[in-house]
């Protein structure tokens, strides 16, 4: 409930800042969804280690679209549409059992995080590139009250089965930390599929890796490039022409025989009915992970944390999962499987459920 009290207060706030669109005078494609992770979303792996819950409600609007934050956050100099979001999360990091009451130094410890995500996406619809950048603000620790809200939504569902160990985890200390990411289409399409390449590094006092990946899509769905969910929108954005073209969009727009210009690619880019599923790869190297090791700048002392030597740097995770929408609703599910960069080394997984409304 406190989530919901901050970002209904947010909102309220930000309808006094003066609406802006982006440089090129173009409305976003806007938004507002709520997300809930869990292991619990999944039939295999099934198990409360590492994360193990999070739930994010976030609001994309050009609402959030000011000069500040253009400066701040990085993105394409010339783009075809630029959307910006602000979330408001909180995620929850448990070792595997959860019946200890005392310090368990041969698992990962407890961490929890609260903060706020300032999202900026920039996308060439007619190059298929686009990049993401993401800056989050707030606190790791007691402060962030990821044990009560985890023992609640356990008391719901879970027959009254409380973590004994949140007193044992990691103390207060700073979220502060930015991530860039960069999309490309690859000219493997088709009709109902495409393929993109990413990079991600991400930077900060919790989190420090870069990763890359591969990532598949098929069925019926509003282009990638055109706005970064795909959600339906009531009012879509407009694009203008260009002759700037990528081989991947040249083969796209023919395999699906649209026509040349934004008129005649409208009905495609904004469609009523979408279903899909989308397949992802990546790999990468961990070098620093907070909810493990403690802030980079910590408020107060943690009873233990990880020591570097601990932590597997190597990270694998296979994505997939599948999106539909009706009218302007819009459902996700997908789910996430990691590698154990801890005690165990093996696989682990979690779900996330979304609800999408487009604005």
């Amino acid at each position: 409930m406190k989530l919901f009290s901050i970002l209904f207060l947010l909102s309220l706030s930000v309808h006094c800042i003066k609406a802006q669109t982006d440089s090129l005078s173009k409305e976003q494609s806007e938004s507002i969804s709520i997300s809930s992770q869990n292991d619990f979303y999944q039939y295999w792996l099934q198990s409360d280690r590492n994360f193990t819950n999070g739930i994010h409600i976030t609001w994309a609007s050009h609402h959030f679209n000011n000069k500040v934050m253009d400066k701040i956050l990085f993105g394409l100099k010339q783009s075809t549409q630029k959307e910006f979001s602000l979330t408001i999360g909180q995620d929850m990091h448990t070792p595997e059992n959860a019946e200890l009451s005392e310090v368990d130094s041969t698992d990962r410890p407890y961490a929890g995080l609260l903060y706020a995500t300032y999202k900026k996406v920039t996308s060439d619809y007619w190059r298929t590139l686009r990049i993401e950048t993401n800056l989050y603000f707030g606190i790791q620790g007691p402060a962030a009250f990821a044990g009560q809200t985890q023992n609640f939504m356990h008391s719901l569902f879970l027959e009254n089965k409380d973590f004994n160990g949140w007193d044992n985890q990691i103390g207060n200390g700073l979220v502060l930390d930015m991530d860039i990411t960069v999309h490309k289409m690859l000219p493997f399409v088709g009709k109902l599929y495409e393929t993109n390449v990413f990079g991600k590094a991400h930077i900060g006092t919790i989190y420090n890796y870069v990763l890359s990946g591969l990532q598949f899509k098929i069925g019926k769905y509003n282009d990638t490039y055109y706005s970064k969910y795909g959600v339906r929108q009531k009012r879509p954005p407009v694009i203008n022409d260009s002759k700037n073209r990528s081989k991947a969009r040249i083969l796209m727009n023919e395999k699906r025989s649209i026509g040349d210009t934004f008129s005649d690619m409208l009905y495609s880019l904004n469609q009523v009915k979408q279903i899909y599923f989308f397949t992802e790869f990546q790999v990468g190297a961990l070098f620093y992970d907070g909810t493990a090791q403690g802030s980079l700048i910590q408020f107060q002392p943690s009873p233990y944390v990880l020591k570097v030597e601990q932590i597997d740097p190597l990270i694998l995770n296979w994505v997939y999962g599948i999106n539909f929408n009706l009218k302007r609703w819009m459902f996700r599910y997908y789910r996430v499987v990691e590698n154990d960069n801890f005690k165990n080394k093996n696989l682990f997984g979690w779900g996330e459920v979304s609800v999408f409304y487009g604005l």
